[in-house]
Protein backbone atom coordinates (compact mmCIF):
# COMPACT_ATOMS: atom_id res chain seq x y z
CA UNK A 1 0.00 0.00 0.00
CA UNK A 2 2.81 2.39 0.83
CA UNK A 3 4.51 1.71 -2.54
CA UNK A 4 1.21 2.27 -4.40
CA UNK A 5 0.68 5.57 -2.67
CA UNK A 6 4.22 6.69 -3.52
CA UNK A 7 3.75 5.76 -7.17
CA UNK A 8 0.41 7.64 -7.26
CA UNK A 9 2.03 10.72 -5.70
CA UNK A 10 4.87 10.60 -8.25
CA UNK A 11 2.39 10.45 -11.13
CA UNK A 12 0.51 13.48 -9.76
CA UNK A 13 3.73 15.49 -9.37
CA UNK A 14 4.93 14.69 -12.88
CA UNK A 15 1.58 15.39 -14.52
CA UNK A 16 0.80 18.60 -12.53
CA UNK A 17 2.64 20.98 -14.89
CA UNK A 18 0.65 19.65 -17.83
CA UNK A 19 -2.64 20.18 -15.93
CA UNK A 20 -1.99 23.84 -15.14
CA UNK A 21 0.40 24.81 -17.90
CA UNK A 22 -0.03 25.77 -21.55
CA UNK A 23 -2.52 23.93 -23.72
CA UNK A 24 -1.38 21.02 -25.83
CA UNK A 25 -0.28 21.36 -29.45
CA UNK A 26 -3.59 19.84 -30.52
CA UNK A 27 -5.60 22.50 -28.60
CA UNK A 28 -3.46 25.28 -30.08
CA UNK A 29 -4.58 24.40 -33.62
CA UNK A 30 -8.28 24.02 -32.84
CA UNK A 31 -10.66 26.74 -34.11
CA UNK A 32 -11.80 29.05 -31.35
CA UNK A 33 -13.44 32.41 -30.67
CA UNK A 34 -12.25 34.75 -27.93
CA UNK A 35 -12.87 38.23 -26.56
CA UNK A 36 -10.36 40.98 -27.26
CA UNK A 37 -12.32 43.53 -25.25
CA UNK A 38 -13.42 43.69 -22.55
CA UNK A 39 -10.90 41.62 -20.66
CA UNK A 40 -11.92 38.88 -18.26
CA UNK A 41 -12.77 40.39 -14.84
CA UNK A 42 -12.47 43.96 -16.16
CA UNK A 43 -14.86 46.62 -14.83
CA UNK A 44 -17.12 48.14 -17.48
CA UNK A 45 -19.09 51.40 -17.38
CA UNK A 46 -21.14 53.27 -19.97
CA UNK A 47 -20.62 52.76 -23.73
CA UNK A 48 -18.36 49.70 -24.05
CA UNK A 49 -16.72 48.05 -27.04
CA UNK A 50 -17.39 44.35 -27.52
CA UNK A 51 -14.69 42.91 -29.79
CA UNK A 52 -13.88 39.30 -30.64
CA UNK A 53 -11.54 37.37 -32.92
CA UNK A 54 -11.77 33.98 -34.66
CA UNK A 55 -8.65 31.83 -34.77
CA UNK A 56 -7.58 28.68 -36.61
CA UNK A 57 -10.54 28.35 -38.94
CA UNK A 58 -10.17 25.30 -41.23
CA UNK A 59 -9.83 25.98 -44.94
CA UNK A 60 -13.18 26.57 -46.59
CA UNK A 61 -15.03 27.17 -43.31
CA UNK A 62 -16.59 30.58 -42.73
CA UNK A 63 -18.31 32.36 -39.86
CA UNK A 64 -22.00 32.62 -40.66
CA UNK A 65 -22.96 34.60 -37.54
CA UNK A 66 -21.31 35.97 -34.41
CA UNK A 67 -23.44 36.80 -31.39
CA UNK A 68 -22.60 38.74 -28.21
CA UNK A 69 -24.83 37.97 -25.22
CA UNK A 70 -25.13 39.78 -21.89
CA UNK A 71 -26.36 37.73 -18.93
CA UNK A 72 -27.72 35.15 -21.36
CA UNK A 73 -29.65 37.66 -23.48
CA UNK A 74 -28.50 38.26 -27.10
CA UNK A 75 -27.22 41.84 -27.37
CA UNK A 76 -25.64 42.12 -30.84
CA UNK A 77 -25.59 39.76 -33.87
CA UNK A 78 -23.06 40.22 -36.68
CA UNK A 79 -22.80 38.41 -40.01
CA UNK A 80 -19.46 39.74 -41.20
CA UNK A 81 -16.24 41.17 -39.76
CA UNK A 82 -15.07 43.27 -38.09
CA UNK A 83 -16.45 41.49 -35.06
CA UNK A 84 -17.01 44.70 -33.11
CA UNK A 85 -20.16 46.08 -31.49
CA UNK A 86 -21.08 48.88 -29.07
CA UNK A 87 -22.94 48.09 -25.87
CA UNK A 88 -24.04 50.37 -23.02
CA UNK A 89 -22.99 48.81 -19.71
CA UNK A 90 -24.73 51.54 -17.70
CA UNK A 91 -23.23 53.60 -14.90
CA UNK A 92 -24.05 51.34 -11.94
CA UNK A 93 -20.79 49.39 -12.15
CA UNK A 94 -22.40 45.95 -11.80
CA UNK A 95 -20.82 42.70 -12.94
CA UNK A 96 -22.01 40.93 -16.12
CA UNK A 97 -21.68 37.50 -17.72
CA UNK A 98 -20.63 38.03 -21.34
CA UNK A 99 -20.55 35.34 -24.00
CA UNK A 100 -19.45 35.40 -27.63
CA UNK A 101 -20.85 32.68 -29.90
CA UNK A 102 -19.55 31.96 -33.42
CA UNK A 103 -21.69 29.81 -35.71
CA UNK A 104 -19.65 28.24 -38.52
CA UNK A 105 -20.67 27.14 -42.00
CA UNK A 106 -19.76 23.51 -41.18
CA UNK A 107 -22.41 23.45 -38.42
CA UNK A 108 -19.93 23.82 -35.57
CA UNK A 109 -20.50 26.41 -32.82
CA UNK A 110 -17.66 28.05 -30.88
CA UNK A 111 -18.06 30.11 -27.72
CA UNK A 112 -16.23 31.84 -24.91
CA UNK A 113 -17.63 33.15 -21.64
CA UNK A 114 -16.07 35.92 -19.55
CA UNK A 115 -17.21 37.86 -16.51
CA UNK A 116 -16.87 41.54 -15.75
CA UNK A 117 -16.27 42.69 -12.20
CA UNK A 118 -18.52 44.78 -10.01
CA UNK A 119 -17.19 48.27 -9.37
CA UNK A 120 -16.02 48.41 -5.75
CA UNK A 121 -16.34 51.48 -3.59
CA UNK A 122 -12.60 52.00 -3.43
CA UNK A 123 -12.47 51.91 -7.24
CA UNK A 124 -14.87 54.79 -7.61
CA UNK A 125 -12.25 57.32 -6.60
CA UNK A 126 -10.39 56.64 -9.83
CA UNK A 127 -13.45 56.70 -12.09
CA UNK A 128 -15.38 59.69 -10.73
CA UNK A 129 -17.27 61.05 -13.70
CA UNK A 130 -19.19 64.29 -14.01
CA UNK A 131 -22.45 63.45 -15.75
CA UNK A 132 -24.32 66.12 -17.70
CA UNK A 133 -27.64 65.92 -19.53
CA UNK A 134 -27.83 69.05 -21.68
CA UNK A 135 -30.74 70.15 -23.82
CA UNK A 136 -29.90 72.20 -26.90
CA UNK A 137 -32.31 74.62 -28.58
CA UNK A 138 -32.14 77.03 -31.48
CA UNK A 139 -33.25 80.66 -31.34
CA UNK A 140 -36.88 79.75 -31.95
CA UNK A 141 -36.85 77.25 -29.07
CA UNK A 142 -36.75 74.14 -31.25
CA UNK A 143 -34.77 71.12 -30.10
CA UNK A 144 -31.45 70.32 -31.78
CA UNK A 145 -30.95 66.56 -31.61
CA UNK A 146 -28.36 65.78 -34.30
CA UNK A 147 -25.17 67.04 -32.64
CA UNK A 148 -22.13 64.81 -32.14
CA UNK A 149 -19.51 64.54 -29.44
CA UNK A 150 -17.15 66.71 -31.50
CA UNK A 151 -19.68 69.57 -31.53
CA UNK A 152 -19.63 70.08 -27.76
CA UNK A 153 -17.13 71.89 -25.58
CA UNK A 154 -17.08 71.47 -21.80
CA UNK A 155 -15.28 73.97 -19.59
CA UNK A 156 -14.72 73.49 -15.86
CA UNK A 157 -13.55 76.66 -14.14
CA UNK A 158 -12.60 77.89 -17.60
CA UNK A 159 -10.44 74.86 -18.42
CA UNK A 160 -11.46 72.62 -21.31
CA UNK A 161 -12.30 69.03 -20.40
CA UNK A 162 -12.07 65.91 -22.53
CA UNK A 163 -15.44 64.24 -23.03
CA UNK A 164 -15.06 60.58 -22.10
CA UNK A 165 -18.57 59.39 -22.89
CA UNK A 166 -21.24 60.73 -25.17
CA UNK A 167 -24.54 59.32 -26.32
CA UNK A 168 -27.92 60.41 -27.61
CA UNK A 169 -29.51 57.20 -26.43
CA UNK A 170 -32.10 57.62 -23.73
CA UNK A 171 -30.90 57.00 -20.17
CA UNK A 172 -33.26 55.62 -17.47
CA UNK A 173 -35.03 58.09 -15.20
CA UNK A 174 -35.49 58.18 -11.45
CA UNK A 175 -38.05 60.89 -10.99
CA UNK A 176 -39.83 62.46 -8.05
CA UNK A 177 -43.24 63.97 -8.85
CA UNK A 178 -43.59 66.59 -6.11
CA UNK A 179 -47.03 68.21 -5.78
CA UNK A 180 -48.18 71.18 -3.72
CA UNK A 181 -51.29 70.05 -1.82
CA UNK A 182 -51.60 73.08 0.47
CA UNK A 183 -55.00 74.61 1.16
CA UNK A 184 -54.56 77.18 -1.63
CA UNK A 185 -54.66 74.31 -4.17
CA UNK A 186 -58.35 73.79 -3.36
CA UNK A 187 -59.21 77.11 -5.06
CA UNK A 188 -60.62 77.08 -8.60
CA UNK A 189 -60.25 73.33 -8.96
CA UNK A 190 -56.43 73.66 -9.02
CA UNK A 191 -55.72 70.33 -7.36
CA UNK A 192 -57.92 68.37 -9.75
CA UNK A 193 -56.18 69.99 -12.73
CA UNK A 194 -52.79 69.22 -11.21
CA UNK A 195 -53.79 65.60 -10.65
CA UNK A 196 -54.95 65.17 -14.24
CA UNK A 197 -51.76 66.74 -15.61
CA UNK A 198 -49.55 64.56 -13.40
CA UNK A 199 -51.50 61.44 -14.38
CA UNK A 200 -50.85 62.25 -18.02
CA UNK A 201 -47.15 62.77 -17.28
CA UNK A 202 -46.87 59.30 -15.75
CA UNK A 203 -47.79 57.84 -19.14
CA UNK A 204 -44.63 59.41 -20.63
CA UNK A 205 -42.43 57.24 -18.37
CA UNK A 206 -40.89 54.19 -20.02
CA UNK A 207 -40.42 50.65 -18.77
CA UNK A 208 -36.95 51.19 -17.27
CA UNK A 209 -37.96 54.43 -15.50
CA UNK A 210 -38.99 54.62 -11.87
CA UNK A 211 -41.10 57.32 -10.27
CA UNK A 212 -42.21 58.34 -6.81
CA UNK A 213 -45.00 60.66 -5.64
CA UNK A 214 -44.35 63.24 -2.93
CA UNK A 215 -46.85 65.81 -1.65
CA UNK A 216 -46.34 68.73 0.66
CA UNK A 217 -48.61 70.91 2.76
CA UNK A 218 -47.76 71.40 6.45
CA UNK A 219 -45.38 68.48 6.11
CA UNK A 220 -43.86 66.32 3.41
CA UNK A 221 -45.44 62.95 2.65
CA UNK A 222 -44.10 60.20 0.39
CA UNK A 223 -47.34 58.91 -1.11
CA UNK A 224 -45.63 56.30 -3.27
CA UNK A 225 -42.02 55.18 -3.08
CA UNK A 226 -40.02 54.45 -6.23
CA UNK A 227 -41.77 52.07 -8.59
CA UNK A 228 -42.04 51.35 -12.31
CA UNK A 229 -45.69 50.39 -11.84
CA UNK A 230 -47.72 53.17 -13.46
CA UNK A 231 -50.93 52.15 -11.72
CA UNK A 232 -49.34 52.56 -8.29
CA UNK A 233 -48.16 56.05 -9.27
CA UNK A 234 -51.60 56.97 -10.61
CA UNK A 235 -53.30 55.75 -7.43
CA UNK A 236 -51.00 57.89 -5.27
CA UNK A 237 -51.62 61.00 -7.38
CA UNK A 238 -55.40 60.50 -7.44
CA UNK A 239 -55.55 60.11 -3.63
CA UNK A 240 -54.07 63.56 -2.84
CA UNK A 241 -56.13 66.15 -0.94
CA UNK A 242 -55.60 69.86 -0.32
CA UNK A 243 -55.08 71.18 3.22
CA UNK A 244 -52.65 73.06 5.45
CA UNK A 245 -49.61 75.22 4.77
CA UNK A 246 -46.69 74.92 2.32
CA UNK A 247 -43.43 73.15 3.22
CA UNK A 248 -41.89 73.71 -0.21
CA UNK A 249 -38.19 73.74 0.72
CA UNK A 250 -38.50 70.65 2.91
CA UNK A 251 -40.16 68.81 -0.01
CA UNK A 252 -37.33 69.61 -2.41
CA UNK A 253 -34.67 68.83 0.19
CA UNK A 254 -36.16 65.46 1.15
CA UNK A 255 -36.91 64.29 -2.40
CA UNK A 256 -33.44 65.25 -3.64
CA UNK A 257 -31.88 63.33 -0.75
CA UNK A 258 -33.94 60.24 -1.62
CA UNK A 259 -32.80 60.45 -5.23
CA UNK A 260 -29.10 60.88 -4.57
CA UNK A 261 -28.06 57.21 -4.49
CA UNK A 262 -29.67 56.23 -7.79
CA UNK A 263 -27.45 55.66 -10.82
CA UNK A 264 -29.66 57.27 -13.45
CA UNK A 265 -30.94 60.65 -14.57
CA UNK A 266 -32.29 62.08 -11.32
CA UNK A 267 -35.19 64.47 -11.75
CA UNK A 268 -37.71 66.34 -9.64
CA UNK A 269 -40.86 67.63 -11.33
CA UNK A 270 -42.16 70.23 -8.91
CA UNK A 271 -45.60 71.84 -9.02
CA UNK A 272 -45.82 74.88 -6.74
CA UNK A 273 -46.52 78.61 -6.56
CA UNK A 274 -43.07 79.13 -5.00
CA UNK A 275 -44.41 80.10 -1.59
CA UNK A 276 -43.11 78.55 1.64
CA UNK A 277 -45.11 79.38 4.73
CA UNK A 278 -47.09 77.81 7.56
CA UNK A 279 -50.88 77.71 7.66
CA UNK A 280 -50.91 80.74 9.96
CA UNK A 281 -48.98 82.84 7.46
CA UNK A 282 -46.75 84.11 10.25
CA UNK A 283 -43.81 81.73 9.97
CA UNK A 284 -41.96 79.60 7.41
CA UNK A 285 -43.52 76.35 6.31
CA UNK A 286 -40.19 74.47 6.16
CA UNK A 287 -37.39 73.69 8.55
CA UNK A 288 -34.93 74.03 5.66
CA UNK A 289 -34.21 77.21 3.74
CA UNK A 290 -34.23 77.74 -0.02
CA UNK A 291 -30.42 77.68 -0.09
CA UNK A 292 -30.35 74.40 1.83
CA UNK A 293 -32.87 72.84 -0.55
CA UNK A 294 -30.86 73.99 -3.56
CA UNK A 295 -27.61 72.76 -2.01
CA UNK A 296 -29.12 69.31 -1.46
CA UNK A 297 -30.36 69.17 -5.07
CA UNK A 298 -26.91 70.15 -6.40
CA UNK A 299 -25.05 67.69 -4.18
CA UNK A 300 -27.49 64.94 -5.17
CA UNK A 301 -27.08 65.88 -8.86
CA UNK A 302 -30.83 66.24 -9.29
CA UNK A 303 -32.39 68.29 -12.09
CA UNK A 304 -35.40 70.29 -10.89
CA UNK A 305 -38.14 71.08 -13.39
CA UNK A 306 -40.45 73.61 -11.75
CA UNK A 307 -44.01 74.24 -12.87
CA UNK A 308 -45.12 77.53 -11.35
CA UNK A 309 -48.87 77.94 -10.97
CA UNK A 310 -50.16 81.46 -10.41
CA UNK A 311 -51.22 84.64 -12.16
CA UNK A 312 -48.66 87.01 -10.58
CA UNK A 313 -45.68 84.94 -9.51
CA UNK A 314 -43.25 87.49 -10.95
CA UNK A 315 -44.79 90.24 -8.80
CA UNK A 316 -45.54 88.37 -5.58
CA UNK A 317 -42.64 88.50 -3.15
CA UNK A 318 -41.23 85.78 -0.98
CA UNK A 319 -41.75 86.26 2.75
CA UNK A 320 -38.60 87.52 4.39
CA UNK A 321 -39.32 86.72 7.99
CA UNK A 322 -36.85 89.25 9.34
CA UNK A 323 -38.52 92.06 7.37
CA UNK A 324 -41.81 92.75 5.60
CA UNK A 325 -42.63 93.59 2.00
CA UNK A 326 -45.86 94.85 0.56
CA UNK A 327 -46.84 91.83 -1.53
CA UNK A 328 -49.36 93.86 -3.53
CA UNK A 329 -46.89 96.33 -4.98
CA UNK A 330 -45.59 96.04 -8.54
CA UNK A 331 -42.36 94.08 -8.38
CA UNK A 332 -40.02 92.71 -5.70
CA UNK A 333 -36.37 93.22 -4.80
CA UNK A 334 -34.13 91.38 -7.26
CA UNK A 335 -34.26 87.63 -6.82
CA UNK A 336 -37.06 87.68 -4.26
CA UNK A 337 -40.25 87.02 -6.22
CA UNK A 338 -42.01 83.67 -6.09
CA UNK A 339 -41.00 83.13 -9.70
CA UNK A 340 -37.36 83.83 -8.74
CA UNK A 341 -37.51 81.04 -6.14
CA UNK A 342 -38.63 78.46 -8.70
CA UNK A 343 -36.22 79.79 -11.30
CA UNK A 344 -33.28 79.45 -8.92
CA UNK A 345 -34.13 75.82 -8.18
CA UNK A 346 -34.43 74.97 -11.88
CA UNK A 347 -31.74 76.94 -13.67
CA UNK A 348 -28.92 76.05 -11.27
CA UNK A 349 -29.66 72.32 -11.51
CA UNK A 350 -30.06 72.09 -15.29
CA UNK A 351 -33.85 71.85 -15.24
CA UNK A 352 -36.41 74.30 -16.54
CA UNK A 353 -39.05 76.67 -15.18
CA UNK A 354 -42.47 76.73 -16.80
CA UNK A 355 -44.96 79.26 -15.46
CA UNK A 356 -48.66 78.86 -16.12
CA UNK A 357 -51.19 81.42 -15.00
CA UNK A 358 -54.12 79.03 -15.38
CA UNK A 359 -54.58 75.50 -14.06
CA UNK A 360 -56.09 74.65 -17.44
CA UNK A 361 -52.60 74.79 -18.95
CA UNK A 362 -50.95 72.48 -16.46
CA UNK A 363 -51.15 69.47 -18.77
CA UNK A 364 -49.21 71.40 -21.42
CA UNK A 365 -46.53 72.32 -18.86
CA UNK A 366 -46.05 68.68 -17.82
CA UNK A 367 -45.87 67.69 -21.51
CA UNK A 368 -43.10 70.25 -22.04
CA UNK A 369 -41.10 68.70 -19.20
CA UNK A 370 -41.52 65.25 -20.74
CA UNK A 371 -40.35 66.61 -24.11
CA UNK A 372 -37.23 68.10 -22.52
CA UNK A 373 -36.39 64.76 -20.93
CA UNK A 374 -36.75 63.03 -24.30
CA UNK A 375 -34.29 65.44 -25.93
CA UNK A 376 -31.36 65.33 -23.53
CA UNK A 377 -27.83 64.43 -24.58
CA UNK A 378 -25.69 62.39 -22.18
CA UNK A 379 -22.15 63.67 -21.62
CA UNK A 380 -19.62 62.45 -19.06
CA UNK A 381 -16.08 63.57 -18.34
CA UNK A 382 -13.38 62.98 -15.76
CA UNK A 383 -12.15 66.33 -14.47
CA UNK A 384 -8.51 67.20 -15.13
CA UNK A 385 -8.54 68.83 -11.68
CA UNK A 386 -7.82 65.82 -9.47
CA UNK A 387 -7.98 67.66 -6.15
CA UNK A 388 -10.44 65.99 -3.75
CA UNK A 389 -11.30 69.30 -2.12
CA UNK A 390 -15.11 69.16 -2.04
CA UNK A 391 -15.26 72.61 -3.64
CA UNK A 392 -17.89 73.94 -6.03
CA UNK A 393 -16.77 73.86 -9.66
CA UNK A 394 -18.54 75.86 -12.32
CA UNK A 395 -19.31 74.19 -15.64
CA UNK A 396 -20.02 75.72 -19.02
CA UNK A 397 -21.20 73.59 -21.95
CA UNK A 398 -21.40 75.11 -25.42
CA UNK A 399 -21.44 74.33 -29.14
CA UNK A 400 -18.60 76.61 -30.33
CA UNK A 401 -19.33 76.27 -34.04
CA UNK A 402 -23.01 77.12 -33.49
CA UNK A 403 -23.09 80.19 -31.23
CA UNK A 404 -26.76 80.63 -32.09
CA UNK A 405 -27.64 77.52 -30.09
CA UNK A 406 -28.55 77.62 -26.40
CA UNK A 407 -27.31 74.79 -24.18
CA UNK A 408 -29.13 74.17 -20.90
CA UNK A 409 -27.44 72.05 -18.24
CA UNK A 410 -26.48 72.37 -14.58
CA UNK A 411 -24.19 75.21 -13.48
CA UNK A 412 -21.61 73.01 -11.79
CA UNK A 413 -21.00 70.36 -9.17
CA UNK A 414 -19.32 69.73 -5.83
CA UNK A 415 -16.05 67.83 -6.21
CA UNK A 416 -15.55 64.60 -4.27
CA UNK A 417 -14.03 65.27 -0.87
CA UNK A 418 -11.42 63.07 0.74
Amino acid sequence: MKLSRLLLLAVCIVSAPLAVGAQSDTDATQPKVRFITPRHFATVLGPTKLQATIENLPAGVEVEQLIFTVDGVPEKALDRPPWVAEWDAGEQGRGYRLEVIARLSNGEELSQVIATSELRINQRESVDLVNLYPVVRDRSGGYISDLTKADFQVLERGREQRIDRFTTERRPLRIGIVLDTSLSMSDDNKLNAAQQAALSFVESLEQDDQGMVVTFSDRVRVRQDFTSNHQELRNAIAATEANGGTALYDAVWRTARMLRDFDARRVIVLLSDGRDEATSGFEPGSLHTLDEALDQALRSEVMVFSIGLGAKLERECTRQWERRYDTNREGCPAGESLEDVLSKLSQSTGGRLLVTKSSRRLRSAFENVAEDLRNQYSIAYSSNDTNKDGEWREIEVSVPKRPDLRVVTRDGYFAVKK
